[in-house]
């Protein structure tokens, strides 16, 4: 942190104003520092830097002032030439003084050319030098990232089907075509992670791994990654589904595995604002194909273990007394007959209200059906299972008005 000047303080001249004098200084990061401590000029520096622009096909930018007449707009066709397709259009050339625009890159191409914006062409260089410098992209914007890479090491191309050659064949992407020139990892490492991680983690616990490191941008190739590893990410698919549906003999194939996995990733992708959507070469899942993924609250409160839940049930029933067995038939008497009904248990702390809940979450559960448990304090929730006070889940509000309605509970 450098000052840029310090001010004091106006009623007394001779006392430095330490809280103006935090907010007048200025920030300098490392490069900037060390720009100084060297020496080196800061302005009036020469030759200059020109950015260069870039786009991907059919994506070039058309600039045109607010005023212009559409009409001028549409019928100018040197709107539609920039900087990148006319560099393309000079490799492409078969004029003499035009043959050295082939042996430079992109970025080298200032050096020898200058783009004269009213013709809008590049035009040989009598005099001078400028340095060309490709505009940032950052590798969140695909394809044009790894176009960018490929510009920084193919000389005279004359198409965008040149820049995707590599040893005389054409890649589909430009993507592709750097990992087949080396300019990018294979993600080998993140594979190997994957395995070493199954010996010990469950397949949620890879779907949200793959998940983390598709939204952070370390894989390069994210769909060949899923090819080698996605028979771990789906390891327990199809027992959880066994579970959901109470249904052991189910057989799912690998293309209902996939889409599975597939759509617990997007959801915690989803849920960090992102989507497979934006990774190429990753499918997307069919999110009709399941129904209890389409919400999330029908999800959680199925995914439970009928068969343990199923035993502990016989061992809680078999405990209870007299009491709360004449109040867990009239409960099961209603709900099985389809009766409804409102039932207030009154009793004292610690004669068994709560075992009396637990006992009938279980039973209902392990059957398959949606249990809401829900409880007016947050201690409470906690000894029931799947429990959460009344206000989150049904979205009561805390102050009570006239106008207060739960804007959770549909009619």
């Amino acid at each position: 942190m450098q000052s840029s000047y310090t001010r004091r303080n106006e009623d007394d001249p001779g006392r430095f104003d330490e809280i103006k004098r935090f907010y007048d200084c200025r920030y300098l990061s490392a490069c900037e520092a060390a720009w100084r401590i060297f020496g080196f000029d800061i302005r009036y520096r020469t030759p200059a830097v020109e950015r260069l622009q870039y786009h991907l096909p059919d994506e070039q930018p058309i600039v045109f002032h607010d005023d212009d007449w559409v009409d001028e707009v549409v019928e100018n066709t040197s709107l539609g030439v920039s900087q990148f397709l006319n560099w393309m259009g000079c490799n492409n050339s078969t004029v003499e003084e035009m043959q050295v625009a082939k042996e430079l890159l992109y970025c080298e191409f200032p050096n020898k050319f200058v783009w004269k914006k009213k013709l809008r062409q590049w035009s040989l260089r009598k005099k001078g030098f400028t340095i060309g410098k490709l505009v940032h992209v950052p590798p969140q914007c695909g394809e044009l990232y790894f176009m960018r890479v490929m510009l920084n090491h193919v000389k005279g191309p004359k198409c965008f089907e040149d820049i995707r050659t590599v040893n005389h064949f054409v890649h589909p992407t430009f993507r592709e075509a750097c990992y087949a020139l080396g300019l990018i990892g294979d993600d080998r490492e993140y594979i190997a992670a994957i395995n070493e991680a199954a010996d010990w983690g469950s397949g949620f616990y890879l779907r949200n791994l793959f998940a983390t490191l598709l939204f952070c941008g370390t894989l390069s190739m994210p769909s060949k990654v899923w090819d080698e590893t996605w028979q771990l990410l789906s390891n327990d698919i199809l027992r959880r589904q066994h579970t959901l549906l109470n249904n052991q003999d189910l057989q799912l194939t690998d293309e209902e595995l996939q889409n599975y996995a597939l759509i617990d990733i997007e959801n915690s992708l989803q849920i960090n604002g992102s989507s497979l959507r934006r990774f190429e070469g990753m499918s997307f899942p069919d999110m009709s194909a399941t129904t209890h993924h389409r919400n999330s609250l029908v999800m959680d409160a199925l995914l439970y273990d009928r068969q343990s839940l199923s035993e502990k049930h016989e061992i809680q029933l078999s405990s209870m007394t007299d009491e709360q067995r004449l109040v867990y038939n009239e409960v099961m008497e209603a709900a099985l007959n389809n009766k409804g009904g409102v039932f207030f248990v009154y009793g004292y702390g610690g004669t068994g209200k709560t075992f009396l809940w637990r006992a009938l979450c279980a039973c209902f559960r392990s059957k398959g059906d949606i249990v809401v448990a829900v409880a007016s304090s947050g201690i409470a929730t906690t000894l029931i299972p799947g429990g959460v006070t009344a206000h989150s889940r049904f979205g009561i509000s805390i102050n009570v008005t006239e106008d207060s309605i739960c804007s959770r509970i549909k009619p």
